[in-house]
């Protein structure tokens, strides 16, 4: 298993650091029983014909995710031949964030979804042809379930490829709209309400224009509070990872540990620039704290490791609005 070496770890809920670039990557998981295939990252669809014909799920997969607007940097592939957790479980420490798999199989959606919900970081994005295929999943936080018909249209790909690499905290996942290749489904109100009951989206006609039904995982988390929840993690684990290596010298007393606060200081700060923390409504600022224990505050026994376990960082997440309701008076 390929396990991430760091010496810095956010202790909320995840234990590896991913360089904030890959947040939006997303990782196309294939049945290939070559003994020679592997993980492999490609820039363009070009690059990545050459692995995989265009005749190919993998190829659809990767070309709905490209042709988009907002289309990430490179997409990853990933081959497995029968065990598609391990498979994943080998590649999880990979600068990818989203998860598909090129041919839906229910057990093998199962499978991923629930491994990237034991280590909650990360994300599986999954499309099925009708709401049944979401039951099973609902009861995952981490897992996004896509409702579409379509034959031959990708909306799960699409929609990372238009949303995931947008600046984490500024966009929300519903209406988002004109996917490239996407057509909107002919769906009833009580059609669409039935598929968001199960935990799925699906991609509709609003107003006229063709837009994502919701913003939510299967368990009815909002996509891009966790997402932004993943990017404060990474993103602070990355930073004083740098710090300590960039220096000659952290030194273990009040200079040392306010570098260090200093820089999960400046991550909170932009992150709420970026629209993940929420404002004081009665300040203005950020509403975010960062608590830093002082040496003689520790046991003896960490600052003789120089292990150094005194930071805590606490903040309220940033919201958007998914609907609204207007009242009106007519005088007569």
């Amino acid at each position: 298993m390929a396990v991430a070496i760091s010496d810095v770890y956010v202790n909320i809920d995840i234990e590896r650091p991913a360089p904030k670039v890959g947040l939006g990557r997303p990782l196309i998981l294939v049945k290939n029983t070559a003994q020679d295939a592997k993980y492999q990252e490609y820039t363009s669809l070009e690059a990545l014909a050459k692995d995989y014909a265009s005749d190919t799920k993998t190829y659809a997969k990767a070309k709905a995710i490209f042709l988009q607007q907002n289309a990430p940097d490179l997409v990853a592939v990933a081959p497995f031949n029968t065990d598609i957790a391990t498979a994943l479980e080998d590649v999880f420490s990979k600068s990818w964030h989203f998860v598909i798999l090129a041919e839906y199989v229910a057990a093998d959606a199962l499978a991923i979804s629930n491994l990237i919900e034991e280590h909650k970081f990360k994300f599986a994005v999954i499309q099925v042809p009708t709401f049944a295929g979401a039951a099973q999943l609902k009861t995952n936080s981490r897992t996004i379930v896509v409702v579409h018909d379509k034959v031959g249209e990708n909306l799960d790909a699409a929609w990372i490829g238009d949303t995931a690499s947008a600046t984490v905290g500024s966009v929300t996942w519903k209406f988002r709209k004109d996917l490239v290749g996407i057509t909107a489904s002919e769906l009833t109100s009580a059609q669409v309400d039935e598929i968001h009951a199960q935990g799925a989206v699906a991609y509709i006609l609003k107003a006229g224009v063709p837009q994502t039904s919701e913003g939510k995982t299967a368990n009815g988390e909002f996509i891009d509070s966790l997402h932004g929840d993943d990017w404060v993690k990474s993103t602070i684990e990355t930073r004083l990872q740098k710090a300590l290596t960039d220096s000659d010298k952290v030194s273990f007393d009040t200079r040392g540990i306010a570098q260090l606060q200093s820089e999960v200081v400046a991550v909170l700060d932009e992150a709420f620039n970026n629209g993940i923390v929420d404002i004081d409504d009665e300040t203005g600022q950020a509403n975010y704290t960062v608590t830093a224990l002082q040496r003689n505050e520790l046991k003896e026994e960490e600052i003789l490791a120089r292990k150094y376990n005194g930071l805590k960082f606490r903040y309220k997440r940033s919201n958007a609005i998914h609907s609204a309701t207007v009242y009106g008076t007519i005088v007569v």
